[in-house]
């Protein structure tokens, strides 16, 4: 555990970060890795900030995010509620599925060849959410004996999240100028107003909010509100 956080220390770029989360997990026999952080729950993917996943399992997580199963995934409500790793098993998923939809999901992951899972919740200093899901495709064995490892894999989550906070912030670019509007946007944000209630207290459209907020990604070279929002917030 030591030589992964001199990683982790020492990566400079998420993809250094990234690369030295999946080395470790592949050595624990476990391929299939994905990260999701929201801003604060997980009923929306407009509260994304961020995710990254492991190649063996990018095509089945991109679809998940694609087809908003956030909404209807109970084992990540359920994880989102709990201070320790979650286990789980696509066939007890099956039988428990409450709606069409949840059912359609994991009879969709299991056809993609997903067995068993385990989720890992991480909690930010700003109410946000990190889950980190070890998958164990059919035919693999990775999560055996999960019980004994899972409050290491725990550790080692959290401390993957604050080195990949610290990375996300120090990419922002320096000496960025942001209007009023701007930065009034990207306050309310932080604060998980939607937009029609930022939209409201300025006293403007939506659709001028959602002109100011794209500006302000331009301008912080990022692709989401939210993490234009933390990485404004961090920098004043």
């Amino acid at each position: 555990m030591d030589k992964l956080l001199n990683e982790f220390e020492r990566a400079h770029t998420l993809n250094q970060l990234n690369d030295a989360l999946m080395q470790f997990f592949y050595s624990q026999g476990i391929q299939s890795i994905a990260v999701t952080y929201y801003q604060q729950h997980t009923k929306t993917g407009s509260k994304l900030i961020y995710n990254w996943v492991s190649p063996a399992l990018k095509i089945w997580h991109e679809f998940y995010l694609d087809q908003g199963y956030a909404d209807v995934d109970r084992t990540l409500e359920e994880t989102e509620q709990s201070l320790i790793p979650q286990f789980w098993d696509i066939n007890e998923q099956l039988t428990q599925a409450k709606n069409k939809r949840e059912l359609r999901m994991r009879q969709e992951s299991k056809e993609f060849g997903v067995d068993k899972g385990l989720s890992l919740p991480i909690y930010g200093p700003a109410g946000e959410f990190v889950v980190l899901v070890l998958h164990q495709r059919q035919g693999e064995n990775g999560l055996l004996n999960w019980q004994q490892k899972q409050y290491v894999w725990l550790a080692i989550s959290q401390c993957y999240f604050h080195f990949l906070r610290r990375t996300l912030v120090r990419d922002v670019k320096k000496g960025v100028k942001l209007t009023r509007r701007e930065q009034q946007c990207l306050k309310l944000t932080a604060e998980n107003l939607r937009l029609e209630a930022i939209a409201n207290q300025l006293g403007v459209s939506q659709r001028t909010i959602h002109y100011h907020l794209q500006n302000a990604n331009k301008k912080l070279g990022v692709n989401n509100k939210y993490l234009a929002a933390m990485r404004w917030l961090q920098e004043n």
